[in-house]
């Protein structure tokens, strides 16, 4: 709860600064309408960007690799997202290199460390002899690990998944990447989860899907319009001086 009023009150505050700032450009600027249609350009390629390249309102959650599912674990208590790769542990990082899945696999301590459902999978509140059993078990398939149609390789280095794959870097990317490029079943991406969970208190579902594409369009669409509205205006307000300019050459 900290983190998201933390992070909300950081995005209300940049949202604020970079309006204060458009608004300060256009005040002071000699052609008002020019520098409002140019921030208005600006503000509409971010909002294309935003909302599909960066935080796409729907995104793939699972991907099939080999004879496991790699899933997307939402945790609407923190928030965190982690990705779980079917009974063999969390996944850090992972990529696809030719035919070949490569990625890496948390050990007890970092899974630990950086999720904590983890922790509640991995601790259990018997012995301390339960625990470190359930954490021996755990590493067996932790560090990297490699699966194609012909074998599944795992608790290997790095070294030696980049002999075994004959290249020189892994490149592993956040598996939430790799997820959206070459996943299946659509969902609520995380990022629209959050702030359902944490800026929209007035539903229990929050905002959804057809909610957000209505807000992603209309915005879109509202931009546009003011575009074209500013770039007549500026037509006009050019022909104008042209004609001013004639008028006074025309007297003087």
């Amino acid at each position: 709860m900290i983190f998201a009023a933390v992070y909300g009150f950081f995005l209300i505050f940049l949202i604020a600064l970079i309006f204060a700032i458009f608004l300060t450009i256009i005040y002071f600027s000699k052609n008002k309408v020019l520098a409002e249609l140019i921030i208005c350009g600006f503000i509409l390629v971010f909002t294309i960007n935003f909302f599909y390249i960066w935080f796409p309102i729907k995104e793939n959650t699972e991907l099939k690799i080999g004879s496991y599912l790699l899933t997307t674990d939402y945790n609407a208590t923190v928030p965190e997202v982690s990705f779980s790769l079917g009974n063999k542990g969390y996944l850090k990082k992972l990529n696809k290199i030719k035919d070949n899945w490569v990625g890496y696999i948390y050990d007890s301590d970092e899974a630990v460390l950086e999720n904590l459902r983890a922790e509640e999978e991995l601790v259990s509140l018997l012995e301390e002899k339960e625990v470190e059993k359930n954490k021996i078990e755990y590493n067996k398939n932790s560090g990297y690990f490699i699966i194609n149609s012909q074998n599944q390789l795992f608790h290997l280095t790095e070294e030696q998944a980049k002999e075994k794959l004959k290249v020189k870097k892994l490149n592993l990317k956040n598996p939430e990447k790799i997820i959206r490029k070459y996943g299946e079943k659509k969902e609520k991406s995380t990022f629209y989860k959050i702030i359902d969970d944490y800026f929209i208190p007035f539903s229990d579902n929050g905002i959804g899907i057809i909610g957000y594409e209505v807000i992603k369009y209309f915005a879109i669409l509202i931009l546009i319009l003011r575009i074209i509205y500013l770039r007549k205006l500026l037509k006009k307000e050019i022909k104008r001086k042209d004609r001013d300019k004639w008028l006074f050459r025309k007297l003087y």
